[in-house]
């Protein structure tokens, strides 16, 4: 367990979790997009299959594939409203 580990203020906080988004941001931004349409693709497959089928957990794999990626591609266009975010509280605890 290590004894020296300093509290930090909200704003240390923030802006170390802005640094760590912008970081991350930049490491995926080139993959992202393709594996999305990707897994989009297969989920689409999965969901025709399914419903071809009559196949129920087949098509909300499909379905729930289809979800996820929707929410990931929307998350990650909105990591900078949620670095803009973190400024803006930042900033109120100055």
């Amino acid at each position: 367990m290590p004894h020296n580990v300093q509290p930090v203020t909200p704003e240390q906080f923030a802006q170390k979790t802005a640094q760590a988004l912008t970081t991350l941001t930049q490491v995926i931004g080139s993959i992202i997009m393709p594996l999305a349409g990707f897994i989009f693709t297969v989920s689409i497959i999965m969901f025709i299959l399914g419903s071809l089928f009559h196949t129920s957990t087949l098509r909300r794999t499909g379905a729930g594939g289809m979800i996820g990626v929707a929410i990931g591609v929307i998350l990650y266009y909105a990591i900078p409203t949620i670095l803009g975010v973190l400024q803006v509280v930042s900033q109120a605890f100055k």
